[in-house]
């Protein structure tokens, strides 16, 4: 294959975007910027001028903008509005491109909305893309698979990221996107990233590392007090595949001198060394799917041989007194949970002072093992995209009413964000400004979202009580 010299790609005017699904979340654990964006523009010769729209900040789009392409990334549960903002500079006669995750997935689906689709991994794809665009011949499609794969990861530039976005500098209460790896080899059923990149996994050269964080410090950040530090959001897709690569990895970040958030197998934290090397990392909180407490939906999820309640609680609890938050992601499946273990599951929480518990309803994307597996037996019963929100019953449920289901899952997950539990969950935790802070952002969202969706489903608590599983589900 012939690529061109970027260099001498005629200097175009790129405009790229990350649109916000009208369900998505509008929490404070967004990060400054899209990672998949700031890739490609940290992969963009310099001849180009990029400008990045954000509309989970509520960055306005100029669809008479002077733009010789517009680029859209999108997750599924953005793709309705991805296609609605390509539609409408497609009419104003501008050139769009879509790619990212759904896009990859549904490119058949995507291609109606757009000029051209990109499937897979961009970065060895990108300069032929916008050369073939400077010369008028841009391609309806580029397919990773086509292109060399991409063994290294691109170094981010944040100073042309801030330069092309609209976001300012924060203090340390605000995430700056960052990864250290890339990739995963393992082949979970309900995750994307093995049928996305392969199961390449590729690892950041240290020195370019620590060079982007401090860029990063420079472009995005502003201490607030003298002894505040930059809060930097991990995006790896699994940072620890065996305990000898985290430790070189949380070993490497210590020598940056930032704090920093990351997700994580629970399995890891048994091990008080790592422990100990995520707190002196910097690390303030780790994200773990957890999914349950109840054995036997454990041993559905091929978790109940290595986890339980009872470690659960034992592993929060050494965690909260090494200095460590531990955020909990829960998972439910009308099929497997009744809403008594929903309830137990509540006061399990309260229990443990759990920081920040995620509470999501078992949702197959596409692009996953577990969505063909659903698609093929019959069992997906919505796509629409716009409820892909993991707070949505988008899968046949036998055992409940699917609106009931979907209503005691948002109760619950409010009930957790009380004014008691967020202040219990501050006094007993590590790190409490980020508690507070982030326990605030969540209330306000799901109330909002509890609210709308009682209005506009016209429901009301009396109509939880009593609710029994079907005997046939």
């Amino acid at each position: 294959m012939q690529f061109p010299d970027p260099a001498a790609t005629r200097p175009l005017k790129i405009l790229l975007v990350s649109p916000q699904g009208k369900m998505d979340d509008d929490s404070n654990q967004k990060p400054l910027f899209h990672m998949a964006l700031g890739v490609l523009t940290s992969l963009t010769p310099p001849q180009h001028h990029i400008e990045l729209v954000d509309e989970h900040f509520h960055d306005k789009i100029d669809y008479d903008g002077d733009y010789d392409m517009v680029g859209i990334t999108s997750r599924t549960i953005e793709a309705t509005r991805a296609y609605e903002i390509a539609d409408e500079f497609r009419k104003h006669g501008k050139t769009v491109v879509l790619g990212g995750l759904h896009i990859s997935f549904n490119p058949d689906e995507a291609a109606v909305h757009a000029d051209c689709i990109v499937v897979g991994e961009a970065d060895n794809l990108w300069t032929t893309l916008l050369d073939d665009v400077a010369n008028k011949r841009l391609k309806s499609r580029y397919d990773s698979k086509d292109f060399p794969p991409v063994k290294a990861i691109t170094p981010l530039d944040y100073a042309r990221i801030a330069k092309a976005s609209k976001r300012t500098k924060v203090d340390g209460t605000k995430s700056i996107p960052i990864y250290v790896t890339r990739g995963c080899p393992f082949n979970c059923s309900f995750c994307v990233t093995p049928n996305f990149t392969g199961k390449q996994y590729r690892v950041q050269n240290p020195e370019a590392l620590k060079h982007q964080v401090e860029e990063a410090k420079k472009y995005f950040f502003k201490a607030n007090g003298k002894n505040s530090k930059p809060w930097f959001m991990l995006t790896d897709e699994n940072l620890g595949i065996n305990k000898n690569k985290l430790w070189e990895s949380l070993d490497l970040l210590k020598e940056c001198d930032i704090t920093f958030s990351v997700f994580l197998s629970i399995n890891f934290l048994e091990d008080p060394t790592t422990v100990k090397k995520l707190v002196d990392a910097g690390c303030n909180f780790v994200l773990a799917g957890l999914e349950s407490i109840k054995q036997s939906t454990l041993e559905a999820y091929n978790k109940g041989h290595v986890n339980s309640a009872e470690k659960y609680s034992k592993i929060i609890d050494d965690c909260r007194k090494a200095g460590l938050n531990i955020q909990g992601n829960f998972l439910f499946n009308p099929a497997i949970d009744t809403f008594e273990d929903i309830d137990e599951l509540v006061q399990f929480v309260k229990k443990n002072h759990i920081f920040m518990p995620i509470f999501q309803i078992i949702t197959p994307y596409p692009g996953t093992q577990m969505y063909h597996e659903y698609k093929d037996s019959g069992l997906i019963t919505i796509e629409d995209w716009e409820k892909y929100n993991a707070l949505h019953l988008v899968i046949k449920s036998d055992r409940y009413e699917p609106l009931l289901f979907q209503y005691k899952v948002l109760k619950s997950y409010v009930n957790v964000y009380t004014w008691k539990e967020i202040l219990l969950r501050t006094l007993y935790n590590p790190r409490k400004l980020i508690n507070l802070v982030t326990s605030i952002a969540f209330k306000t969202h799901l109330s909002a979202q509890l609210k709308a969706f009682e209005r506009d489903h016209k429901m009301n608590p009396g109509m939880l009580a009593g609710v029994k599983p079907a005997l046939n589900g």
